[in-house]
């Protein structure tokens, strides 16, 4: 279950705009000795360019 995880959230950091480098750190951190080749492939091949932009979220509302 780890790995689908950690590449389903590795997708969705590069829709997020998120660099390959931040996102295979972030999945080898929670992976640890678990990191499997195959899922960085995986995350580095999954194509974005057919998703529409994400709107932006802000974390606090304007007062």
């Amino acid at each position: 279950m780890q790995h689908r995880t950690g590449s389903l959230v590795g997708c969705l950091r590069k829709l997020q705009k998120w660099c390959l480098t931040s996102i295979f750190d972030e999945y080898q951190r929670y992976a640890a000795e678990k990191t499997r080749v195959s899922d960085l492939r995986f995350m580095e091949l999954f194509d974005i360019s057919g998703f529409k932009q994400p709107p932006t979220f802000c974390s606090h509302s304007p007062n």
